[in-house]
């Protein structure tokens, strides 16, 4: 598999190693801590999906093949490695798969389009060609990619994942990082619009269940609860048990004057900002879909969403200090027992 010390591609090894299989992995090289190298039975290849023949290398004799690869910026530099990452690297694994090898592509939701507050299926058409969205496009366009390697024959599943919530973060996910901020209250206000949640957990046993009963040329939304973020913020703040004094809405133009000081910011200390430009182009959107197929045809089940963020919670509060401090305490309280 590609991207397997990834957010999901960790967990995908996971299931695979408890399943007993033999797995092969192929990722960037982690931090020495990162759990993969716990894994006796796991074959690592640290390197590159960018790189054509280290991937026709180490994909060479697989059976079935999970591409999670890819990278995540709304920023700088890392906008255009990105796009090559997801696309190149699409390409490569489609190319370098052996015939017969099954494929199970992770591609997103973005892949579907954005809802106007009716949960979208696999079958709605894609509404965001204009969008501004280097993460998007990229995205759709490795979608693509896979989907044409499907129409000439080849066995390829693609999962189309909502937004990824759940412990073992290692790498700091987008929406880990949002969850934190959050609970060190520096999130006082919030976008319009709500999200798709599912557990991380669920979704790796989903791209296995993809792989055991998905159908070729097939794409299956795994999603878990659609939520509003004011509904979201509130499931938040009760698994810390916390309480915000208010949850206010951010103006759509009022988070595009955040993101410009932001940007401006990442300028001087070459970080990505929050929320960046593309992040405001995002949060102006509702991102809310309906996983039937998936649930009908591969029996995806995921847990309530409450459940994923209280484990999400405990494991960021045993690694990282959770206090609220300054003006973030006088918002963000302690609920009194």
């Amino acid at each position: 598999m590609t991207g397997g010390t990834g957010f999901v591609g960790f967990q995908i090894v996971r299931q695979l190693v408890e399943a007993g299989a033999r797995v092969r992995c192929l990722a960037l090289r982690p931090g020495d801590a990162h759990p993969i190298f716990a894994f006796e039975r796991v074959e690592t290849h640290f390197g590159d999906v960018c790189d054509t023949q280290f991937v026709r290398t180490v994909l060479s004799g697989c059976d079935v093949i999970f591409h999670t690869a890819g990278t995540v910026a709304f920023w700088g530099p890392g906008l255009s490695r990105m796009v090559e990452t997801h696309v190149t690297g699409a390409r490569n694994v489609v190319d370098a798969a052996p015939p017969r090898a099954r494929l199970v592509h992770t591609s997103s939701i973005v892949t579907i389009g954005a809802s106007d507050g009716r949960p979208l299926t696999e079958d709605d058409t894609w509404n965001l060609q204009g969008l501004q969205v280097e993460y998007v496009q990229a995205k759709r366009a490795a979608e693509e990619v896979v989907l044409a390697a499907a129409a000439r024959g080849r066995d390829v599943v693609v999962v189309n994942p909502g937004v990824l919530i759940g412990p073992e973060d290692h790498e700091a996910s987008i929406m880990g990082r949002f969850c934190l901020r959050f609970w060190k209250g520096r999130i006082p206000l919030i976008p319009p619009g709500g999200l798709n949640l599912v557990d991380v957990r669920d979704v790796a046993v989903g791209h296995l269940l993809a792989a055991e009963r998905g159908r070729s040329g097939r794409r299956y939304i795994m999603g878990g609860e659609n939520l509003s973020f004011p509904a979201l913020m509130r499931t938040m703040a009760s698994v810390a048990n916390m309480r915000p004094r208010v949850i206010g809405r951010m103006p759509h133009w009022f988070e595009w004057v955040v993101a410009t000081g932001e940007e401006f910011r990442a300028v001087f200390h070459r970080r990505e900002p929050y929320p960046s430009f593309q992040h405001a182009r995002l949060n102006r959107l509702t991102w809310f879909y309906d996983w039937t197929r998936a649930r009908e045809e591969l029996e995806f089940q995921p847990r309530p969403v409450r459940e994923s963020l209280l484990d999400t919670f405990e494991w960021y509060a045993a690694r990282h200090p959770i206090h609220p401090r300054g003006i973030c305490r006088f918002w963000m309280r302690l609920e009194s027992k």
